[in-house]
C-alpha cells in the first residue's frame, strides 16, 4: 500500500502531515509546536487552515469542553479515538466549517494530526502527540479517528479484530530501509504507553520534568533477527537494567509469561542484590491490560528456545 499522504495535493498540508507524523508518540512542548505546527499559537479544538478544504488537526486540552475519551491501542500500533465535534448552544453542529473539516478528511481519506494536553503547569505546558488519524465516522457524539499503524503504509485492521501475528519481517525493499528507524521508534512509544512507563519485570518507572526516564522497548524476538518491529506483541518495556538481563539471556518468561531465570551459578550469586531472583516462577507484574496485546506465543516460543542454547 502506497503512503497514505502520497494522495494529498496540498504541498503545504502535507508537508504538516509528514511533521506530525515524525512527532508520533512523542511528548512536545506547547511553545515548540507552536513554532513547528500551523494554527497552534492560537487555534484550539479543530484547526482547519483558511482556503482548506481538509482539517489539519485535532487538540484536546485538559480543561477542555467537551468529553474526549482515552484513545485504546490495537498490535499493530494503530489506535481509536472518540474525539468531540465543535457545537453551538451545547449540541454538535456539523455545519461548522471546522466539523466539514473533517467530514472532508473523511471523505477523501484524508488524515489529521491529533494532540492531547499532557501537562498545563506553567513553563511546562505540553502535549502527547498521538500522530495521524483517519476520520472513521460520526456516531453521534463523537467523531471516530483511527490512528496509523507503526507501518503507516499497512491497512489498520478493523475495529476489534484482532490480526495474526507474524514473528518475521520480510526484508525490507529499499524504499523503506530509510524509514525503518521511524517505524522501531514508533513501536517504542506505543510499548510505552501500553506499559504505562514502567518496566514489565520491576514496574520501575521514572519521571523528570514529565518526561519518562531509563526504560527501553525491548524487541523479544530481536531486529536483527528480523523481529517484527511493526507489531506491539514482539515487545516488552523494560529498564535497562533488566533488559541488558534479557537480551545477555540471564532471564526469560514462559507462555504464561513467569519469569524463568538461567541456572548459571555466577549470575545467580552476582545478582544477590538484584530483586530478578525475586521474581523466579513469578507471573511478570506490569503487562497490558488488553489481552490482544499481550507478547504473542510464538515470539515468547522463539526465544525459549534461543534460551535454552545458552
Amino acid at each position: 500500500m502506497p503512503d497514505p499522504l502520497d494522495r494529498v495535493g496540498n504541498a503545504s498540508l502535507k508537508d504538516q502531515l509528514a511533521k506530525i507524523r515524525r512527532m508520533f508518540g512523542d511528548s512536545v512542548p506547547t511553545q515548540e509546536l507552536q513554532r513547528e505546527v500551523q494554527g497552534f499559537q492560537g487555534q484550539r479544538g479543530i484547526y482547519k487552515p483558511a482556503g482548506s478544504e481538509y482539517a489539519l488537526w485535532v487538540r484536546q486540552t485538559l480543561r477542555g469542553a467537551y468529553p474526549d475519551e482515552e484513545p485504546a491501542f490495537y498490535p499493530d500500533g494503530s489506535w481509536t479515538y472518540r474525539y468531540s465535534p465543535e457545537g453551538r448552544d451545547g449540541r454538535p453542529d456539523l455545519e461548522l466549517p471546522t466539523n466539514r473539516g473533517l467530514l472532508r478528511c473523511q471523505a477523501d481519506h484524508v488524515p489529521v494530526g491529533v494532540f492531547r494536553q499532557a501537562d498545563s503547569k506553567p513553563g511546562r505546558g505540553g502535549y502527547e502527540v498521538l500522530g495521524l488519524a483517519f476520520v472513521d465516522g460520526f456516531d453521534g457524539t463523537h467523531f471516530i479517528l483511527r490512528g496509523e499503524p507503526i507501518d503507516w503504509t499497512a491497512t489498520p485492521q478493523a475495529d476489534r479484530l484482532v490480526p495474526t501475528f507474524a514473528p518475521f519481517e520480510l526484508d525490507p525493499a529499499p524504499s523503506e530501509a530509510a524509514n525503518r528507524t521511524l517505524r522501531d521508534r514508533r513501536f517504542g512509544a506505543v510499548i510505552r504507553r501500553i506499559y504505562h512507563d514502567k518496566c514489565s519485570l520491576c514496574s520501575v518507572g521514572y519521571r523528570l520534568r514529565g518526561k519518562s526516564l531509563g526504560l527501553d522497548a525491548a524487541h523479544i524476538i530481536p531486529v536483527e533477527e528480523r523481529g517484527n518491529i511493526a507489531d506491539i506483541r514482539n515487545g516488552l518495556l523494560l529498564c535497562r537494567n533488566h533488559h541488558s538481563l534479557f537480551d545477555g539471556f540471564a532471564w526469560t518468561m514462559d507462555e504464561d509469561l513467569r519469569v524463568i531465570l538461567t541456572p548459571d551459578e555466577d549470575f545467580r550469586r552476582s545478582a544477590m542484590a538484584n530483586h530478578v531472583l525475586s521474581w523466579e516462577g513469578k507471573r511478570l507484574p506490569n503487562l497490558p491490560e488488553l489481552a490482544e496485546d499481550l507478547p504473542a506465543p510464538e515470539a515468547i516460543q522463539w526465544r525459549l528456545a534461543e534460551f535454552e542454547k545458552v
